[in-house]
């Protein structure tokens, strides 16, 4: 008899906790930002206006990582060009580094940016068009 009120106690406080943990994990998912692993395979079973716009939201996201990066690279690149210790230094100069690793971010950030307007523009097309098999006149996509 023990037994049996212990485990409807146990279920009496199992279940209420249960529902609220699934409530919370289903909202997390909504507004956690994708990582680069959910995006590949996102990238690759895509086929809705509302996992394009996904992918386009993660682009986004990653194209302000990237000039926030670059800005911050530039601001030290800055410094560093300042700073004149030795007319004869070796190469890579650190104001090379910096440099090297600032346009990096620009490049990266205007490739992101160029993936989001690609995936804005097909969370956009017309429904019954599949945007995915239309090709220019050369045969790319």
């Amino acid at each position: 008899m023990n037994r049996i009120m212990i485990a409807v106690a146990i279920l009496a406080l199992a279940f209420p906790l249960a529902g609220t943990a699934q409530s919370n994990l289903q909202t997390a998912s909504l507004t956690a930002p994708l990582s680069a692993r959910e995006a590949h395979d996102l990238i690759r079973s895509a086929h809705s206006r509302e996992q394009y716009k996904q992918l386009a939201s993660y682009y986004h996201q990653q194209e302000a990582n990237y000039r926030a990066q670059a800005v911050a690279e530039k601001a030290e690149r800055d410094r560093r060009a300042q700073v004149n210790a030795g007319l004869m230094q070796k190469y890579p100069r650190p104001v090379d580094s910096a440099q090297y690793l600032y346009e990096s971010y620009v490049s990266q950030a205007d490739n992101a940016a160029l993936q989001a307007r690609r995936y804005d523009q097909l969370a956009a097309a017309p429904a019954g068009q599949n945007p995915q098999t239309a090709t220019d006149s050369q045969g790319k996509s």
